[in-house]
């Protein structure tokens, strides 16, 4: 198990870890279409943003279980996701802030998992949004509408949950939502998903 120790130097690492170092590569030159979907364990958001809320509560109505979180996951790792993964390597995701992200993240790495979905929401002027969206060329038709939407957070949810299993190309779109009446939050939000990688 992860120290004390260490977590909490994860953490520090976070904080100056953005903008994030990795590399998004491509995985391999396969279709998406028809792939199986990653069955999730649970999705994860913060109380704190209204979007992860959003997020959360349309996980729930599609049947996935979500867990909620106030900034810090310290609690569901040790509580829970670690325990979980020991048993086998299960998908993950959420909608939160960078700092529990990166942590997952890096913890996921002694679990031979990563991130396969990244999007990020970064608030923009006049009450929009600014998304920048990496992951599976398959999903991007749908991530493009689902950030065109005033509920682009609940919309989330539905995208990844639908993330498929296996390889795949992993593509980049950006777009921007427009001012509507979902309060905006104040920092830059991620949408993500995070599962076993694939072997050559």
């Amino acid at each position: 198990m992860t120290s004390r120790r260490e977590f909490l130097q994860i953490g520090l690492a976070a904080a100056s870890a953005w903008p994030l170092a990795s590399q998004v590569t491509q995985a391999s030159n396969v279709a998406v279409q028809g792939a199986p979907m990653l069955p999730l364990y649970k999705v994860i958001y913060d109380v704190r943003f209204y979007p992860s809320l959003s997020f959360a509560q349309r996980a729930e109505q599609i049947g996935v279980a979500a867990h909620a979180i106030e900034g810090d996951m310290t609690s569901l790792w040790y509580d829970d996701i670690y325990h979980r993964w020991k048993q086998g390597a299960v998908a993950i995701a959420g909608l939160t802030a960078h700092g529990p992200l990166f942590c997952f993240e890096q913890l996921a790495i002694d679990q031979r998992m990563r991130v396969v979905f990244r999007a990020e929401h970064r608030p923009a002027a006049a009450g929009c949004v600014d998304h920048e969206i990496f992951g599976p060329v398959g999903m991007l038709g749908d991530a493009r509408e689902a950030i065109r939407r005033a509920d682009w957070a609940a919309r989330m949810a539905d995208l990844v949950v639908r993330c498929p299993s296996g390889r795949t190309e992993i593509v980049s779109a950006v777009g921007r939502t427009t001012a509507g009446d979902t309060p905006i939050h104040s920092e830059s939000l991620y949408s993500w998903v995070i599962a076993p990688a694939v072997r050559a």
